[in-house]
C-alpha cells in the first residue's frame, strides 16, 4: 500500500466545533460560514 499525504502547508483544513462543517481554504477563517460557531484548523495535530 503506497500512502499518499494530501497536507499543504499552503493550505488549511477547517471543522466547526458546532455544526462539524469541513472546508480546505487557501486563507484563514476565524468563524463557519453556515453557523457562525468557532472553526479549527483540523491540519495541525492536537494531543
Amino acid at each position: 500500500m503506497v500512502y499518499h499525504d494530501t497536507y499543504s502547508p499552503d493550505t488549511y483544513y477547517y471543522e466547526c466545533q458546532d455544526c462539524r462543517w469541513r472546508e480546505t481554504r487557501e486563507e484563514p477563517v476565524g468563524t463557519c460560514p453556515r453557523c457562525g460557531g468557532g472553526v479549527r484548523n483540523i491540519a495541525v495535530p492536537r494531543e
